[in-house]
């Protein structure tokens, strides 16, 4: 028994628009969420309080320097040596001298680790330098 095929008939195709179109989308939603992810640069340290503090917008460019209660140095979240330090900050008073400073100190740390710290910000003509406070909305959690 002969079989006839009708040879005119389409076979069933699938359309890769839609699946080209899913594939972009993603491509972009994870490029757009890998942007805003922010290193978190911030230290476990216990802020001082103020009352007469000037409150600044959160500033992702600004280098960030730590010193905890025992007097240990952290540069971007890190910790570090005094030398790394100093290094760090040459390079930035040579590339961006006008760079915000923000200094996030335990309470309990030992003055004359801060008092180094301001030194050597002077030293390489620094001006730009704040110091973090405990603030009740940003702090919380």
């Amino acid at each position: 028994m002969k079989l006839n095929y009708d040879n005119n008939d389409d076979e069933p195709e699938i359309s890769m628009s839609p699946l080209i179109d899913c594939v972009f989308l993603l491509l972009i939603f994870f490029l757009v969420s890998s942007m805003t992810k922010v290193k978190n640069k911030d230290i476990d340290v216990d802020l001082p309080a103020s009352t007469a503090a000037i409150k600044m917008k959160p500033d992702d460019k600004q280098a960030i320097v730590g010193l905890d209660y025992s007097g240990q140095i952290f540069w971007e979240g890190e910790h570090c040596s005094t030398n790394f330090l100093l290094e760090q900050l040459r390079d930035v008073s040579i590339t961006q001298p006008d760079r915000r400073i923000r200094i996030d100190m335990d309470k309990e740390a030992p003055f004359g680790r801060f008092v180094e710290i301001m030194d050597a910000c002077q030293f390489y003509n620094l001006t730009n330098i704040g110091i973090r406070t405990y603030d009740e909305n940003y702090n919380k959690g």
